[in-house]
């Protein structure tokens, strides 16, 4: 309760100082107006203060009520939980029936994982050694066409072009 009448206080003062304002701009009064201004952004922020500490106290709330709620569903699962297993990997076990020496199978895997590595590093190798010369030559077939003229595009001082017009002491057909 003493927080909606705080709120409707600062509704009153925010309202009351806006209302201020706007009386000592029309009357000239520029000191005044100026102070009543900083009583409505005073209220104003009291009032964002306020409205923005209520929605953090909802959303506080919101957040216990879903932990509570998960703490319980956590209780609830670990109460109806299967018992653990503790057969992983049980081919590998010494004790187990249809272990026919398996034991091997593990290491044998990496080091196949570990010679398949070496061969791809050694492909990548030669690959980068050799892969050079073939990509620029094939880059220089394809940027062939874009090659510049031998003269250049501009052409050298003193030759005629279309757009120099006639030759001195000719005469221009029409």
């Amino acid at each position: 309760m003493a927080g909606k009448i705080a709120k409707l206080f600062g509704l009153i003062v925010l309202a009351a100082s806006g209302a201020y304002v706007f009386v000592y701009l029309y009357r000239w009064e520029w000191n005044r107006a100026i102070i009543a201004a900083a009583f409505f952004l005073a209220a104003e922020v009291a009032l964002m203060g306020s409205a923005v500490l209520d929605r953090l106290h909802r959303l506080d709330t919101k957040l216990d009520d879903a932990t509570r709620r998960a703490d319980v569903a956590r209780r609830h699962l670990q109460a109806t939980a299967p018992p653990a297993r503790d057969d992983h990997f049980a081919w590998l076990s010494p004790s187990s029936p249809s272990n026919g020496g398996l034991n091997v199978f593990v290491p044998v895997l990496l080091g196949a994982g570990v010679i398949l590595s070496g061969l791809a590093w050694l492909v990548e190798r030669v690959s980068r050694a050799t892969a050079g010369a073939v990509m620029e030559d094939s880059l220089a077939r394809r940027l062939g066409p874009l090659v510049l003229p031998a003269g250049g595009l501009v052409p050298a001082p003193g030759a005629l072009t279309m757009l120099d017009g006639p030759v001195a002491g000719g005469t221009v057909s029409s």
